[in-house]
């Protein structure tokens, strides 16, 4: 086996156990990994660069009078002016996601960026070896973010001085490692803003190949994060939107008290995407969208939440996320979207019709005014007849809005998508609302709602 071989072996092997139940307390992130190269040509930016717009603010004499603010591009956003700006591919004309990358490259795991470096130090002891992880962080919130480097970072890879690649999850921080490295202990927080932090690991004699960062996974966690002011200058909290809960009992029964853990791996490895040069940039700090066709890699279905209060036919289906759709599949490993609102009705005992032929005659009307997290909603996607449904699942953002899980597409597989009544694309192609079925046979309740037709619904 090549060197390179083998070290995507390791890579793999990573990612087969990157969601795992977490067993320590660490850095929380509500976003997958991913990583893109920024424009090699950027255009000024910022206060260096032209106005991109003006705002006019009126205010009384008393204090000040009216003002004007500027508003200035970011960092490559003038770049491909043509396909409309930020987000992707505005940044950048190549990106991965998944969970393995490579030395050097700062990757996003929101709120974080981290960006990853090993090297080799002195011998410590026989057959032992002091080994230097440089971390660099940049935390975008205002808040300091607990740590625990002990729990969290590993040297997962080594390749011996004969050329053999071995790994093992024991090599962290340890006493011996941190007085090795002459450190008397490492930061315990994450620092709002940029930081950089050395964690001594002790292992076998070799060169460092690949490090691993254990993270909280928690799609639900809303950060605190700086927001433009009137003043210019100083940045001032964004409060935590507050989700009103969509029924009166909490639903805390219903979920692992734990968050899954998100192994990301960074390896000795040279990343070349197919018909472009290697970045020579550690990567772009700039937002951009991982959806279909804007990254190789595979990225990382992370487990949804239910809001509060949230039934549990609607955890049932959110646990579904990430799963892959197939026409005609009923669950429980694939789904078409049918297939996934009947397989999740009958994990409570509830039967409904199989495909939204039946489906939709056959289910109880219900006003957009009435409705709660578990009912259906129908679409006539390619227009004319009912060809499409998903589950209204609440407020998952926090927007007040509707949103809906549901399976999408042989690209999408079960995703969420937010906002429905007020999508550009979904809401002109509502035919109508599905109240949730009551927990009676299938029999009984067809007998009373026999010819009961969705009306159109009030968008």
């Amino acid at each position: 086996m090549s060197r390179r071989a083998a070290i995507l072996t390791l890579l793999a092997l990573g990612v087969a156990a990157t969601l795992l139940l977490a067993c320590t307390v660490g850095v929380t992130v509500n976003r997958a990994p991913r990583w893109a190269c920024p424009s090699p040509t950027p255009l000024l930016w910022g206060t260096a660069g032209p106005v991109k717009d003006v705002i006019h603010h009126t205010r009384p004499i008393t204090d000040g009078g009216d003002w004007d603010e500027e508003i200035f591009y970011q960092q490559w956003e003038q770049e491909y002016a043509d396909r409309g700006g930020p987000p992707f591919p505005s940044p950048t004309p190549y990106a991965l996601v998944g969970t393995s990358y490579v030395f050097g490259q700062r990757v996003e795991v929101w709120p974080l960026h981290v960006q990853v470096t090993a090297s080799a130090g002195p011998v410590v002891a026989e057959s032992q070896q002091l080994y230097r992880i440089q971390i660099a962080w940049v935390n975008h919130t205002l808040e300091p973010i607990p740590v625990d480097y002990a729990a969290q970072v590993r040297l997962r890879g080594i390749t011996t001085p004969a050329g053999a690649l071995i790994s093992d999850g024991r090599w962290g921080v340890t006493a011996a490692a941190l007085a090795a490295g002459g450190i008397d202990a490492l930061p315990d927080t994450i620092p709002p803003g940029a930081s950089q932090v050395v964690v001594p690991v002790i292992g076998p004699p070799g060169t460092p190949e690949t490090v691993e960062i254990a993270f909280q996974a928690d799609p639900g966690l809303q950060p605190l994060l700086a927001t433009a002011t009137t003043m210019a200058g100083t940045p001032t909290p964004m409060p935590v939107p507050t989700l009103t809960p969509t029924m009166p009992a909490a639903n805390a029964d219903l979920r692992d008290p734990t968050p899954p853990e998100l192994l990301v791996q960074w390896s000795d490895a040279t990343w070349q995407p197919p018909g472009a040069a290697p970045c020579d940039d550690p990567g772009a700090l700039t937002d951009w969208s991982t959806g279909r066709g804007v990254a190789w890699g595979a990225d990382v279905p992370l487990a949804m939440p239910a809001p509060p209060g949230a039934s549990r036919v609607v955890q049932i289906a959110l646990n579904q996320v990430g799963k892959p759709y197939i026409w005609g599949a009923k669950g429980p490993e694939t789904f078409d979207c049918s297939g996934l609102v009947s397989w999740a009705y009958s994990q409570i005992g509830i039967r409904i019709p199989l495909g939204t032929a039946g489906q939709w005659p056959g289910l109880a009307p219900v006003t957009q005014a009435s409705l709660q997290p578990g009912d259906l909603v129908y679409f006539a996607i390619a227009g004319g007849r009912v060809d499409h449904v998903g589950m209204l699942v609440g407020d998952l953002d926090g927007d007040g809005q509707w949103d809906m899980v549901h399976a999408a597409n042989p690209a999408l597989g079960v995703r969420i998508d937010y906002a429905i009544f007020a999508s550009a694309y979904y809401r002109s192609r509502i035919i109508g609302l599905c109240e949730r079925p009551p927990p009676i046979s299938w029999a009984r309740q067809r007998m009373s709602l026999r010819n009961c037709i969705c009306g159109p619904v009030s968008v």
